[in-house]
């Protein structure tokens, strides 16, 4: 019985730059919270964890509204 292999995709570079890109940000979003946070609370307590971490959301909002307007006006752009 032949042994069917799955056929390798070609490679895509404007995927991997948008997988690659998409990992970095949540890569350097989860070490902002855990790192800066962990050590924010170490230092300054709960209260200073508390107020750091609602500044990262600001922070993390901040960069979603700028990443979705610079995305839209790519799409608008190209179409």
């Amino acid at each position: 019985m032949p042994v069917m292999r799955r056929r390798r995709r070609e490679f895509d570079p404007v995927r991997f730059v948008r997988t690659t890109e998409g990992q970095l940000v949540i890569g350097f979003f989860v070490l902002l919270y855990g790192v800066g946070g962990g050590l924010i609370w170490f230092f300054y307590g709960w209260g200073g964890a508390v107020a750091g971490w609602l500044c990262m959301t600001g922070a993390v909002l901040f960069f979603v509204l700028l990443y979705g307007l610079v995305s839209f006006a790519g799409w608008w752009a190209n179409r």
